[in-house]
């Protein structure tokens, strides 16, 4: 009667662990270990200082231009609300002119 169970010469060998592959042969490019653990330069380190305080000048000049756009926006609201007042108190004063024409 035939088995239903694979044949022990059918199953896939699983590769040894301990084999080593040569990564230059497959066309990998890797960064050994050792040079993970090295010191930045310190041409390095002088150029991150210079970008961050390059960068902090840049954000401060922005919060300051901030800053003057929110001050400048709140002075237009201001002129707009003060505007609108004046034109509904000329708006009133020239529909009772035109009432006082109509009732002549």
């Amino acid at each position: 009667m035939p088995s239903f169970r694979p044949e022990k010469s059918s199953r896939r060998k699983v590769p040894d662990v301990t084999e080593l592959c040569d990564f230059n042969q497959l066309g990998l490019d890797f960064v050994t270990a050792a040079s993970y653990s090295e010191q930045p330069r310190k041409e390095t380190e002088l150029m991150n200082q210079e970008l961050i305080e390059v960068l902090e000048k840049k954000i401060g000049d922005i919060v300051e231009k901030y800053s003057t756009l929110k001050e400048e926006n709140a002075r237009l609201n201001e002129e707009i609300q003060r505007l609108s007042s004046d034109r509904e108190g000329i708006k009133s004063r020239v529909d009772a002119i035109l009432g006082k024409l109509d009732g002549l």
